[in-house]
Formats: structure tokens, sequence, C-alpha cells
């Protein structure tokens, strides 16, 4: 996909009839994109799905990649809070820490095209596009660093990056050179495996 520049931002919603009407044009778009890729799916497609007018739908989102990336800000939301709630019986960091990361893989595998979203927003350099993509990456390193109870304050924001990172190469592999899914999991313990041996020593 070709990087844009948007110059607008959408408008915000006030009333709760406008707060319903923005909602469920993102829900429309994540629906649509639960089924086929993104760079597939038409704007007035989605307005057609969340029952609005096109022009309603482009006073709240102004392009196609900030709504977009509204969807993927708020698909993480319950994603991340997903990994939280369920990290609780785990028992060490590094097992916290593998059982988020399984966890993300998983919810990729089963919603392929959310990570090639991923991929299309991150090279797009519209203002309002690049903050809610770096929200959603961060709220994801940070859900990573708190599954790290008993490791040092200092070095958890680290970790998280880097297994974040490892993360996204090897999800990319997967995603655009046909990486066996099994690689990715083998890789994900790797890394947990090779950090806390690490820091055994």
């Amino acid at each position: 996909m070709t990087p844009v520049a948007a110059a607008t931002t959408g408008s915000t919603a006030r009333t709760p009839s406008q707060h319903a009407r923005r909602a469920r044009i993102v829900d429309a778009a994540t629906a649509l994109l639960d089924d086929r890729e993104y760079e597939r799916i038409q704007v007035r497609e989605v307005a057609e799905a969340a029952d609005v007018a096109l022009a309603t739908l482009y006073r709240y989102f102004p392009s196609k990649e900030q709504l977009y990336a509204e969807a993927l800000l708020t698909w993480g939301e319950s994603f991340e809070t997903r990994v939280r709630v369920q990290n609780r019986d785990a028992a060490t960091d590094a097992d916290r820490l593998r059982v988020a990361l399984r966890r993300t893989v998983r919810a990729y595998e089963r919603y392929p095209n959310f990570f090639r979203l991923v991929d299309a927003l991150e090279v797009v350099h519209d203002p309002t596009v690049s903050e809610r993509f770096t929200r959603f990456a961060s709220r994801f390193t940070d859900a990573l660093a708190d599954t790290l109870v008993d490791t040092p304050e200092d070095q958890r924001a680290a970790i998280a990056f880097v297994s974040s990172t490892v993360l996204g190469g090897v999800l990319r592999g997967w995603s655009v050179r046909g990486t066996p899914i099994s690689r990715v999991y083998e890789r994900v313990d790797e890394v947990v495996d090779l950090i806390f041996s690490d820091r055994l020593r």
C-alpha cells in the first residue's frame, strides 16, 4: 500500500447517538476485516455494513487508514485484557511471558488479516494513524512488561521490547514469506528461554 499523508482529523463524537454511530462504524470495519484483507475492503462497504451514509463515515474518519487504525486500537484493547487475565495462573515470569507471547501468536493465527493490517498501517505517514498505531504498539509492550512481576523493574521494559520485536519479525515471516506457524511458536519459546537463561547466570 502506498503511504498517504492526511491533513484532516475526524470529528469527535459528543452525544450518545454519535458515540454509538462511531462505534458501529468501527465494529463494521472490524467485522469486514475478519472476512478479507484490508486492501480488499472498500470504505463504501463499511458504511453500508454500519448503516450510515458514506459522508457520515468520512466525517468521523476522513480516510480508510484512520478508520482502520481506530479498529486496530479497539481490537487491541480486548486482546490486552485477555493477555493479562489469562496469565494469572502462571508460576514464573518466564511462564507468564511465554503464555502472553503464545496467546498473541494464536490471536494472529486466528485473525491473520489483523497482522497484515499492522504491517500496512506501520508505514502510513498520517499523524492520526501514527498516533493510534503507537498507542497500539505501546499498550502491547506494556502488557508484556506487566507479566514480569518478579523481574527488576528497570529490566521489564527492555525485555518486553526485545520480545515484541522478535515476535513481530517472526510473525512477518509467517505472514509474508510463509514460515510455518509452528516455527513461530518455536521462536517464541527460544527467545523466552534465552532471556531467562541469561538472567539466571
